[in-house]
This record gives C-alpha cells, sequence and structure tokens, in this order.
C-alpha cells in the first residue's frame, strides 16, 4: 500500500539528513535541496532546484499532503541580502503553492534564534515571549512565522511553527543543553502538526527534555507533544558545562554567540 508523500525542503541539511528516516517510517518523500541527493531509499525522490523559483516550489509541492520547511541560510553574522530569496521568497512560494494546489499542512522550521536576544534567566521563555531575534537569521524566522499565521487564518492551511532548539546530534555544551532537540522528539512535533487538530496556527519549541530549560513548551505538551529523549544523556565527549562558557560566547542570550556577532549594515550587500 502506498503511503501519503510528504515534502521535506533542506533535505540534504544536517537535519533533513537526521529526520528521513525516521519519516520514511510513515510517509513516501519528496526531498528538495539546491545539492543533488546521492543517497535516495526506497520510498524517496528528488527534486533538485531553488525554492526562490516559484516553478521548483510548485514542483515540489504538487501532489504531497504536507510540508515540511527545512530549508534556509544561516550564519550568525549573516548579510540580510543574503537572506532574501531563501528566507522570505521561498517560504511565501511554497505556502503559495500549498494553496493553489491544497495541500493542507505547512510545517515550518523556525529557530531558537527568532528569541535569541531574549536573556539566560531562570524562568524559562515561553512561546508567547515577545519576539527578539538575535540577528538576521531569527529576523527571516519570525518572518516565516508570520507567513504562516497570514496563510493559516486567511487561507485555512494548517501552519505549526518549530522555533528549534539545537538539533546536533550531540550537546556540545552548557547552552545547547538546555535547549536541546533530538531527531526523534522533533518528528513527534512535526508528525502533532501534520495529524493533529485544533487551531490553524501555533508556534513551538522544539526541545526534547532539558535541565534547566531556557524555552517552556507548554504549547507543545497542550498538543500531546511526550518528548522521549533527555541531553544530558547525549553529551559530546568534549562537553562544557555551562559555567565555562564565556560572555564572548554569548552565554547570557537565548541565542548565544549568534546574539554576540555583529550585525552587518542592511544597507549594504
Amino acid at each position: 500500500m502506498s503511503k501519503p508523500k510528504l515534502l521535506i525542503t533542506g533535505a540534504a541539511g544536517r537535519v533533513g539528513t537526521l529526520l528521513r528516516p525516521i519519516l520514511l517510517d510513515d510517509y513516501d518523500l519528496r526531498l528538495c535541496d539546491l545539492n543533488p541527493i546521492e543517497d535516495l531509499r526506497d520510498g524517496e525522490q528528488a527534486v533538485v532546484g531553488d525554492l526562490a523559483d516559484p516553478a521548483i516550489a510548485n514542483a515540489a509541492v504538487r501532489g504531497t499532503v504536507g510540508v515540511v520547511h527545512l530549508a534556509a541560510a544561516v550564519a550568525p553574522d549573516i548579510a540580510f541580502a543574503a537572506t532574501l530569496a531563501p528566507n522570505y521568497v521561498a517560504v511565501l512560494n511554497l505556502l503559495e503553492a500549498c494553496r493553489e494546489f491544497g495541500v493542507g499542512r505547512f510545517i515550518f522550521a523556525s529557530s531558537h534564534h527568532a528569541v535569541g536576544l531574549h536573556p539566560v534567566s531562570d524562568e524559562p521563555w515561553t512561546a508567547s515571549a515577545a519576539i527578539a531575534p538575535d540577528g538576521f537569521y531569527g529576523l527571516s524566522k519570525a518572518f516565516g512565522e508570520a507567513a504562516c499565521a497570514l496563510y493559516a487564518h486567511r487561507f485555512g492551511i494548517k501552519c505549526l511553527a518549530i522555533r528549534i532548539g539545537n538539533a546536533d546530534p550531540q550537546v556540545v555544551d552548557g547552552r545547547r543543553e538546555r535547549l536541546w532537540v533530538s531527531a526523534a522528539d522533533l518528528v513527534q512535533l512535526i508528525c502533532l502538526g501534520l495529524e493533529g487538530q485544533g487551531e490553524p496556527f501555533r508556534v513551538v519549541y522544539g526541545i526534547s527534555n532539558c535541565p534547566q530549560p531556557l524555552l517552556k513548551n507548554d504549547e507543545a505538551f497542550e498538543r500531546r507533544y511526550r518528548p522521549v529523549d533527555h541531553s544530558p544523556r547525549n553529551h559530546s565527549a568534549t562537553f562544557r558545562p555551562f559555567t565555562y562558557l564565556t560572555e564572548e560566547e554569548g552565554a547570557g542570550f537565548v541565542g548565544g554567540f549568534f546574539a554576540k556577532s555583529s550585525l552587518p549594515d542592511p544597507r549594504k550587500n
């Protein structure tokens, strides 16, 4: 029996590579990336191209039941101009393709960098906290959330924005330990967005079980999210405790070193 077809953008990237084998249990996958995908499995097909091109976005979305949009340009000090096509135009092209082809579910990989300038606090930040981007990457993620809200409320596309914490396979330091998410827990959130009911647009945090979490995930728990993995059990061999981190590394901010990086003049390319 054929399975429903799900689009994953940025599928050749770090997070997409981790999620694909888990999502294949329940979905056939259409994988979209700027780069060729060499390791296709049974149940996977590839679309190579730039999602800032509406024709590529249409070809990627048509015939799917939902979109998991991971693709983005990211760097701590990325210039505003470098985010326009991949982080603004592409998300609008995908949402518009969903509207045109009747695709009713859209999972947006947002980021904790949308709230990265909030200070580290004993009281974790909720998903209703004010937007506080720590750079032009975080700003683009805040835009993506707003675009999802527009298409959810105006056209009925059920959108879930997941502000991903740190999705590396291993936890390298004490700040990331407080907002880390495993691939299995991230897939659980994605599936809740693809299959759950409720409000047309929600924002949740993508974090697993973390000690002294920087982010409070009540909105996800209300959707029956039950993380199974624990960040302290996934330390790297070179793990650095939080007390070893410096202000220069951004230890005082949710967004870490992104919050301490230079902000390029947006008037210059």
